[in-house]
C-alpha cells in the first residue's frame, strides 16, 4: 500500500475496487486514502484533502454509492465529530458534524437507508449513545432511546427484516447481554438469552441463512476459542460445540459467496502473539477446519474485503514489531464434497 497502516476502514465499492481510509501508522494517525485496483492488483493513492487523520473510525458504504466515514481517534482521550461523505469518483469531501465523539464504534446501514452509529468511546469511556445519519438531509439525528449496555469493540450485524443485532464490548454484569435495534421505535431491546461468555474484539458475521456467527474474542480472562450462533427465529444464542482452531481476536470474518465464514489472522493461539493462520467456518458441518495456507504476513487489526473474483483482500495490520504497509489476495479452495471438517 502507500502507507503502512492498521486500525484503518476497507470498503467495497459498487465498480469493484476498495477503498481504504485513514488508520494508524506506528506513531500517528493518518488521514490518506488508496484504492485497490483488482484488475491491476495494485494500489494508488487518491488524491483528497482536509480530511483529519484518524484510526478507529468507521465506514458505510450507502446506497447511492457514497461512503460515510465517522468518528475516530486523533489522539489521546480525543474522540472526533467530524464526520465525512466521501464519493470516491468525485474525489472529494462533505465535511459533517456528528452529536458526539467516538471511536470504536459501529456504523450499520439500514433498510431505509439511514445509517445507525452505536456506541464506541468518547475520550472518556465507553458510551451508550447511539444516532442516525439521514443521507437525504445530511443530518444527525439522536436515537429515541441509548443502548442499555455501555460498548466499546463490539459488533452490529444487519438482521432480516431490517433490525440489527449489537452484542459484546460491554462491562461488569450487563457484558453477556444482547441489544436488537428496531428501526420503527428507534431504540433497543434485550435478546431474551445471554451470550455464552461476554467478549470484544469478536467477529460477527451474518449467514445466508439470517442467523449470525459471533466468533473468537477477548473474553474477562483470555482471548476465546468459543463460537455460538445468533438464531434470530428463536432470539437466542446457540452454542457451537466445536471450537476454533486456534484462539484468536482482533481478526478478521468474511463470509464467501458459498456461505462458509473465513476467520484471517488476529492475536491469541497458545503463546498470545499475532497470527498468520486462518480457519473456515461452514455452516453445513457447523464446525471450524483450518485454512490450508498461511498468510505471508503475521496480521491483526487488519481489514480483509471480499473482491468480485471471491478473493479475500488483506490489508495492513500490525505484526507483533510493527504496522505493515502489505496486503495479500487470498483464494481459499471451494468446497470439498461433504463436509470441510
Amino acid at each position: 500500500m502507500t502507507s503502512p497502516r492498521h486500525g484503518h476502514t476497507a470498503t467495497a465499492l459498487p465498480d469493484g475496487r476498495v477503498l481504504i481510509a485513514a488508520g494508524l501508522t506506528k506513531t500517528s494517525p493518518l488521514g490518506t486514502f488508496e484504492l485497490f485496483e483488482p484488475l491491476r492488483s495494485a494500489f494508488e493513492a487518491l488524491a483528497i484533502q482536509g480530511f483529519r487523520p484518524r484510526g478507529w473510525h468507521s465506514a458505510a458504504a450507502l446506497k447511492d454509492g457514497r461512503i460515510l466515514l465517522s468518528g475516530g481517534w486523533a489522539g489521546p482521550f480525543t474522540a472526533l465529530r467530524e464526520a465525512a461523505i466521501l464519493h470516491p469518483g468525485e474525489k472529494r469531501l462533505q465535511p459533517l458534524l456528528m452529536l458526539q465523539g467516538r471511536y470504536d464504534h459501529t456504523s450499520t446501514l439500514l433498510e431505509d437507508g439511514a445509517v445507525l452509529l452505536a456506541g464506541g468511546n468518547d475520550g472518556r469511556g465507553e458510551q451508550r449513545a447511539m444516532e442516525l445519519f439521514d443521507p437525504p438531509s445530511g443530518k444527525f439525528a439522536p436515537a429515541a432511546r441509548p443502548l442499555l449496555v455501555p460498548r466499546q469493540q463490539h459488533t452490529a450485524t444487519p438482521l432480516p427484516g431490517g433490525q440489527v443485532l449489537i452484542l459484546g464490548g460491554g462491562q461488569g454484569q450487563g457484558a453477556r447481554l444482547a441489544e436488537i435495534y428496531l428501526p420503527t421505535e428507534r431504540r433497543t431491546r434485550l435478546v431474551r438469552g445471554f451470550t455464552s461468555v461476554s467478549r470484544s474484539r469478536h467477529t460477527a458475521t451474518p449467514l445466508m441463512d439470517g442467523r449470525v456467527l459471533i466468533a473468537g474474542g477477548l473474553g474477562p480472562e483470555r482471548t476465546l476459542a468459543t463460537a455460538e450462533i445468533y438464531d434470530p427465529g428463536k432470539d437466542a444464542f446457540l452454542p457451537i460445540q466445536a471450537p476454533l482452531r486456534t484462539a484468536r481476536q482482533q481478526h478478521t470474518a468474511t463470509l464467501l459467496p458459498d456461505g462458509r465464514v473465513v476467520l484471517l489472522g488476529g492475536w491469541g493461539g497458545g503463546e498470545g502473539k499475532t497470527l498468520d493462520d486462518g480457519e473456515i467456518f461452514d455452516p453445513q458441518g457447523s464446525c471450524f477446519a483450518a485454512l490450508p495456507f498461511h498468510m505471508k504476513a503475521k496480521r491483526r487489526l487488519h481489514t480483509a474485503a471480499l473482491v468480485r473474483d471471491g478473493s479475500i483482500l488483506a490489508a495492513g495490520g500490525a505484526s507483533d514489531d510493527d504496522v505493515l504497509p502489505s496486503a495479500e489476495l487470498l483464494r481459499v479452495p471451494p468446497r470439498k464434497p461433504g463436509r470441510d471438517c
